[in-house]
């Protein structure tokens, strides 16, 4: 949080109303980061002067901050009772994946279809990189850097589509994070993980758009069944 607030007060020094945009994605990545790392619970409420004395900042950007989160779907404000983090039900999970994987199979068949060789060539070896990265995660059981890792390696997919719209509602759908998935904590499952994304990654290297798509939609329902069974504890 420290070093949060470090960036904060060298860009406040700078001044201009341009940086005010800077604290509110400052704060933004602040109060996520505090949500995927468990410290607010679904249900727990952002009190806006709290975030403003730890941060260092007026509550003007905390409030533009907390309404990121909620464009996001992370938080929801309920009349007289302020802001909190966003409980996920069923229904809310099927949802986003159902989406999530529709962006996604067509990140992937326009890469496939319509990258020239060497960009292709470009993202493969990236994407061998993530893998290597995912691999060492996944042996030693570490989820918080393995999912780090999944995110780099499905972006890396998006980001060379050069499609800045599916960007952003990918980026709304990618939802993973909220919650702590009891099926996710042991270096097995995180093994079989990698696996899933290593077979995509070379459907990716063979241009084999029908193997790519079905392994990522697999892929995507099995995390989909790991957060409906998280919920459901």
């Amino acid at each position: 949080m420290a070093a949060g607030r470090a960036v904060m007060e060298r860009d406040a020094a700078a001044g201009g109303l341009s940086h005010r945009k800077v604290f509110r994605e400052e704060i933004r990545d602040a109060i996520r980061e505090a949500i995927f790392a468990g410290e607010l619970s679904p249900g727990d409420r952002i009190i806006e002067t709290y975030w403003a004395k730890e941060l260092g900042v007026s509550q003007g950007p905390v409030r533009e901050a907390i309404r990121d989160l909620e464009s996001l779907g992370l938080v929801e404000t309920v009349p007289f009772k302020g802001s909190r983090v966003r409980s996920l039900t069923e229904k809310d999970v099927q949802d986003n994946y159902s989406v999530r994987i529709c962006l996604e199979s067509k990140s992937i068949r326009d890469v496939i279809t319509s990258l020239p060789d060497e960009q292709l060539g470009e993202l493969t070896d990236q994407l061998r990189e993530i893998l290597e990265v995912m691999d060492s995660c996944a042996k030693r059981g570490d989820l918080r850097s393995f999912t780090d890792s999944d995110t780099a390696f499905h972006r890396a997919i998006i980001d060379a589509t050069g499609n800045q719209v599916l960007l952003r509602l990918w980026e709304q759908c990618n939802m993973r994070n909220w919650l702590t998935v009891s099926a996710l904590t042991n270096a097995d499952s995180l093994q079989q993980l990698q696996s899933g994304h290593q077979r995509i990654y070379q459907a990716i290297c063979d241009k084999d758009v029908e193997e790519a798509t079905s392994t990522l939609e697999n892929h995507l329902t099995g995390l989909m069944d790991g957060f409906i069974r998280g919920i459901q504890l």
